[in-house]
């Protein structure tokens, strides 16, 4: 997910060495808790030190996180070639290898996955998936870069990705868990696809011709994708090959960072994401870059860019931004192997004015499809839906044209089906109903079309809410099921999921009571050990806490408390001893009462001392007997 779409041909193999040398770290000094007396320094010191030296201790990881990260970012921003930016992932992976960056201490990054406009992806062991012994422990984690964290709303940025990628969910839309922040470093976490992105498969395939079918697959997909985000009124804003990745489950369209809101749209949002300008130049429509309202039609020229790419291994516009296309007159270069309407298809996508570019994305990609054979007849098919009706096709064809037309189409429409292009065969057939209402063999083509086509779409949507149950992502899966019953309201897979997902949340929230009961028995022994001074008993039932629950505040509390109590003991502990060696010094030359003395002294930092009160209780003999053999004369 590199963002290396923008990247000349030389290599800069040095060039981020200077910057990660000359970077400093800084560190941050608490300053808003003021100096304590000196007289009461013994009684806060438990909390208040420990406190403030656990706080100075995140923060100062925080921060050196932050450095780190940013140095990180630092280096792939100077990069401007893909060999310098593979350079510097392999020198940045193996200096993650040697020290350790945890976030929040539950994420543990593990290596990078790609740079982009709004900071880098990770690849990172979530220690909570650990603690579970799940399988596959790890995510995606994106960290916010520098300069991109400096706008205010960066944080908004990164929430609204979090929530509108919850709202998209969808089997060719990246399925993002959560955000959050470590100090000053700003992350989201998604789950982590096995494949590679898109742009990483146009470099290894530079040299090579992308086989059109498979081209015209990667569209389709990412096409599918960008359809559903426009039918919930949200335009992606920033599609390029860095934001499409191909996996192992099929084509997956991510970073909806600075999605933003079609004009059209019901949804209301106050922030517009278009102001962070992280928008790549190079795949902006002109009216994105003159910063007016958003509309699909934007989407649809990065997706026509993406395509002719996809095709050619090159950029239409030679890498230049629309504006710049624009005033150089530049005209794409036409494509070979391409047929007439595909290409006035993509020429459409590629307009570089609004008003003369393909209006939505499944216009787009409908007119730049057509089964590889009979294509003139798809054309009918397509024409016959959208204008015309059965009168006028009456008229236009005599009866040899018109049978020629139905037969050739209904080969069409069986060709798409047996290559299970249902769009097609669906398209097909209708057409040759709109001619031939009565053609037993178009109405079972279109039957099973349709059928197969929701099925199709069914079983996507099944595993997309199977991955999000793996994910513990409850309501991605509601909201999945959701559309899933809406095309079957029976199925059984869905009620079963639905069924297991209930048992789950059920048994979740039992175990999270019983935990709940465990922790407050626990932690009621450990307070009742302090309070017996028994500080071993303490520290060992409140450790049981931590092993549970990692993070839990009272038990972590009572483990300072009692090691700092017990560390007092000990100290206490020798200056009796000391003082009881200098009392039996005393017992030793009479002197009864420094003996007494001492003993009170010892007893006052040891209760109950033995030794204390044997030696307090032999002096006080010695001078009762004294007292005895003394005679009055």
């Amino acid at each position: 997910m590199s963002n290396n779409n923008n990247k000349s041909s030389h290599p800069e193999s040095e060039q981020y060495k200077s910057k990660s040398e000359t970077l400093e770290e800084t560190e941050i000094t608490d300053s808003t808790e003021e100096a304590l007396p000196a007289e009461d320094a013994t009684v806060i010191a438990p909390e208040v030190g420990a406190r403030r030296s656990a706080r100075t201790n995140t923060e100062n990881t925080s921060q050196k996180n932050y450095n780190e990260l940013t140095r990180i970012n630092l280096i792939f921003q100077d990069q401007h070639s893909e060999h310098g930016f593979r350079r510097a992932q392999n020198d940045v992976n193996e200096a993650l290898s040697k020290k350790e960056i945890l976030l929040n201490k539950r994420f543990v990054l593990d290596s990078v996955l790609g740079s982009g406009g709004m900071g880098t992806v990770y690849k990172a062991k979530d220690l909570r998936k650990v603690e579970a012994h799940d399988a596959n422990p790890y995510v995606a984690v994106k960290v916010l870069n520098s300069d991109f964290k400096q706008h205010p709303n960066a944080f908004i940025s990164l929430q609204r990705e979090a929530s509108r990628s919850h709202l998209l969910s969808h089997p060719n839309i990246v399925t993002v868990h959560d955000f959050d922040r470590d100090g000053n470093t700003i992350y989201m976490t998604m789950e982590l696809l096995k494949g590679e992105a898109l742009d990483s498969y146009l470099y290894r395939n530079r040299d090579k011709t992308i086989n059109k079918e498979m081209a015209l697959k990667i569209v389709g997909q990412f096409c599918r994708a960008l359809q559903y985000a426009h039918q919930k009124g949200i335009v992606h804003c920033d599609l390029k090959p860095a934001n499409i990745f191909i996996s192992d489950n099929g084509v997956k369209v991510l970073d909806f960072g600075i999605a933003r809101l079609a004009s059209e749209s019901k949804l209301t949002d106050q922030f517009d994401a278009g102001s962070l300008g992280a928008m790549t130049p190079a795949y902006a429509s002109l009216e994105m870059m003159q910063q007016k309202k958003p509309e699909a039609s934007d989407d649809v020229y990065a997706a026509a860019i993406i395509t002719y790419k996809l095709l050619t291994g090159r950029h239409p516009y030679n890498e230049q931004p629309a504006v710049a296309a624009l005033g150089l007159k530049m005209q794409p270069e036409r494509i070979d192997g391409l047929t007439k309407r595909q290409w006035k298809a993509l020429l459409k996508g590629l307009a570089l004015k609004r008003e003369e570019r393909t209006q939505t994305i499944q216009e787009f990609y409908q007119e730049l499809t057509e089964p590889v054979k009979f294509p003139v007849f798809r054309v009918a098919s397509a024409l016959l839906l959208g204008v015309v009706g059965w009168f006028v096709y009456k008229n236009y064809f005599v009866p040899d044209e018109l049978a020629v037309f139905v037969e050739t189409t209904k080969n069409n429409a069986q060709q798409c089906y047996q290559a299970k292009d249902y769009v097609c065969a669906i398209t097909s057939a209708n057409a040759i109903l709109k001619v031939a209402p009565d053609d037993d063999e178009a109405k079972s083509v279109l039957a099973n079309a349709e059928r197969d086509l929701k099925l199709t779409e069914i079983n996507e949507l099944l595993m997309a809410a199977n991955n999000c149950f793996l994910s513990n992502d409850y309501s991605c899966v509601e909201t999945t099921l959701e559309q899933v019953l809406l095309l079957d309201s029976n199925n059984q897979s869905a009620l079963a999921l639905q069924q297991k997902m209930e048992a789950e949340k059920l048994a979740e929230a039992e175990a999270r009571e019983q935990e709940s009961k465990q922790l407050a028995e626990l932690l009621s022994k450990a307070n009742d050990c302090l309070e017996r001074t028994d500080y071993q008993c303490a520290i060992e039932f409140a450790s049981e806490v931590l092993v549970i629950k990692h993070d839990e505040a009272q038990a972590e509390a009572i483990i300072r408390n009692a090691n700092y109590a017990e560390q007092k003991q000990r100290e206490n502990f020798l200056k009796a001893e000391k003082i009881l060696k200098d009392g039996q010094t005393c017992f030793e030359k009479l002197n009864y009462s420094c003996a007494i003395a001492k003993s009170e002294s010892a007893l006052e930092f040891v209760p109950g001392h033995r030794r204390a009160l044997r030696l307090k209780s032999a002096a006080e003999r010695a001078i009762a007997d004294a007292k005895k053999n003394i005679t009055i004369e």
